[in-house]
């Protein structure tokens, strides 16, 4: 409410106004809002490198209830930085996982295993529109390490960066014609077998990791191509 002093109308203070507008908005549609916060400021919200979350340790007996029973929890998202003009530059693309559900989500992150092309394998990758980016293949194992799943909490998002080297896109004609485009995606094969700790005793909760199956994909985004230098 507005007050008087000295004859005068005192304004109502606007960032408590904006702040009780903005909680209102993330209690009634919270993934909305991180959106829309996203796309304004992407360099801020991108999130946490996926390779600092918290790993999923001993998952016959860490789980949530809630994350275990979201039936689609993962979106991607993908941004490309301009194409490298110099040999020794770099092309880096972006990748950001999004638990968009209200319970602890694990995934299956390996930094040294994001692969550039899908050979049917769990993981995230990288898909050109061009044959000629490629990368090293990857398996499944029957049980992963706990080093090899990150956890997500509700609403997190974490962003992993591909670094590949100029000399391998300078050389592709599509890419530098700026008609090359990159998606990300997730693939998961199976809930994961849980395994016992030495010198467990008690009777496991869980029988498996948790794991959500299933495939994603991020839209397609053009690599843009560096601007002119200045004349």
């Amino acid at each position: 409410m507005a007050q008087r002093s000295g004859g005068k109308r005192v304004p109502v203070n606007f960032l408590v106004i904006a702040a009780i507008v903005f909680v209102t908005a993330m209690l009634i549609s919270p993934g909305r809002v991180t959106t829309v916060i996203a796309n304004i400021v992407p360099a801020i919200y991108e999130g946490t490198p996926c390779a600092n979350l918290r790993a999923a340790d001993n998952r016959a007996f860490h789980q949530s209830i809630v994350g275990r029973a979201v039936l689609s929890p993962i979106e991607l998202q993908v941004r490309a930085s301009a194409l490298p003009t110099a040999a020794d530059g770099f092309l880096s693309i972006y990748i950001t996982v999004i638990n968009n559900s209200l319970g602890t989500v694990p995934f299956v992150f390996d930094p040294n295993q994001v692969i550039i092309g899908d050979n049917g394998s769990s993981g995230i990758g990288l898909i050109f529109n061009t044959n000629s980016l490629g990368s090293g293949g990857r398996q499944d194992p029957a049980s992963f390490a706990d080093n090899q799943l990150r956890l997500l909490v509700p609403r997190q998002r974490c962003v992993h960066e591909v670094r590949i080297p100029a000399g391998n896109v300078l050389v592709d004609p599509v890419l530098t014609g700026g008609q090359g485009q990159v998606r990300a995606f997730y693939r998961n094969n199976a809930r994961g077998t849980t395994v016992l700790q030495p010198g467990t005793i008690a009777t496991p909760i869980f029988r498996d990791q948790g794991l959500w199956v299933g495939f994603v994909e991020s839209p397609n985004v053009t690599i843009p191509l560096a601007p002119p230098p200045a004349a």
